[in-house]
């Protein structure tokens, strides 16, 4: 396993970097206002992040896996609210249509997300169908040249900027698990309504909805791939989304580390720098110990699945180590800031809130436990 990144990936982490940095100069005017400055979409859009998942024919700037990760490391050291829709670009309800989306649709929409003009998310959750994906509830009846959708998701990230929503949807209830299907729905369908906003303890944005679908009439042309496999669609996309997740958990966990180490050289306290007393030497060493450990884990999850390999149960190990990892780096990095780091407003406080969640979506840490452990046990 070579841990030098190839030239062209190096390139664009640099550029990401350089990018981010002159980005994070604009976060207290963030804070001051509640909107993200226009230069923060602009740049975005003029480095091509939104195209990373899809093919140049559909007018996307595709990378490979390890690519993917490099930048999106550098990437999550932004506020979370700077990028949502990158995310969305690069996740699993866009990998549904690029893999299984007919030509039509692909044509449509794909050049619409890679330029940044359209915006996506992906429905899954349903308030009594969580990690419990079979038992949902939202159906999709066939009603000749199309298919009536009725139904409530929930926690869907997205959902009232976007314009079009990957949604799974029961086909054949008595199938369960494997009677769901994909679809893809315009927003601006009849019947489509974004019922509630959802606040949330961290990322302190209105992007968290409830959303409800009234008998919405979908093409049977919108339908994604075959009747039946939706949820492995689902699945499939998702390995990737939780090495993701691993990205957006470590990049603010470096910004933690970062801001502690500073913090710890110029913070004088009993007439010396934090720095020099052994237990904060030990707290620092453990995040920073933290941190390299769970990128070890994330690269080579990456890795072999570069090289093709089964990575389902390195990509749970991704999600839980790297969330729970950059939790402990963050809890720490509260501590030695001490009451200057509880008060809103601070990066330290902003991380800390803001990666609550990662240990949460995309699968909580105890489903993901229970997935590795039905694997080592088959």
């Amino acid at each position: 396993m070579d841990f030098n990144l190839p030239a062209d990936a190096e390139e664009m982490r640099v550029a990401t970097r350089d990018a981010v940095d002159a980005l994070l100069k604009l976060e207290p005017r963030y804070h001051e206002t509640g909107e993200v400055p226009e230069q923060v979409e602009s740049t975005l859009r003029e480095m091509g992040f939104y195209g990373m998942a899809i093919p140049e024919a559909y007018g996307g700037m595709p990378v490979d896996h390890l690519t993917s990760v490099a930048v999106q490391l550098e990437l999550a050291r932004l506020p979370p609210q700077f990028w949502p829709f990158v995310r969305s670009a690069i996740g699993p309800g866009v990998h549904i249509i690029v893999d299984h989306g007919n030509e039509a649709l692909k044509k449509k929409w794909l050049p619409e997300i890679a330029s940044g003009r359209s915006r996506n998310c992906i429905a899954i959750t349903e308030p009594h169908a969580g990690s419990d994906a079979a038992r949902m509830l939202t159906s999709a009846r066939r009603e000749g040249d199309h298919y009536v959708l009725n139904g409530t998701k929930t926690f869907i990230s997205n959902a009232n900027h976007a314009h079009l929503i990957t949604v799974l949807a029961s086909t054949d209830r008595a199938a369960g698990k494997h009677g769901i299907s994909a679809f893809l729905l315009d927003t601006t369908t009849p019947g489509f309504e974004v019922a509630r906003t959802m606040p949330t303890m961290g990322w302190m944005d209105d992007s968290l909805c409830e959303i409800t679908f009234t008998d919405c009439r979908i093409p049977v042309e919108n339908l994604l791939g075959e009747e039946g496999r939706g949820l492995s669609y689902a699945m499939s996309g998702l390995n990737e989304g939780r090495l993701n997740v691993g990205c957006q958990a470590l990049g603010p966990a470096q910004i933690a580390l970062d801001e502690t180490i500073e913090h710890a050289r110029t913070r004088v306290t009993f007439g010396q720098a934090l720095a020099e007393h052994q237990a904060i030497q030990h707290m620092i060493a453990d995040m920073a110990m933290d941190l390299h450990a769970a990128r070890m884990v994330l690269f080579e999850a990456v890795w072999r699945a570069t090289r093709g390999e089964d990575a389902r149960m390195k990509a749970s190990m991704v999600k839980v180590i790297c969330t729970e990892a950059a939790c402990r780096i963050a809890d720490k990095a509260l501590q030695i800031f001490g009451g200057s780091g509880y008060c809103r407003g601070t990066i330290v406080e902003r991380v800390y809130r803001d990666l609550r969640v990662l240990r949460i979506y995309e699968g909580a840490s105890e489903i993901h436990r229970n997935m590795i452990a039905r694997q080592l046990l088959a």
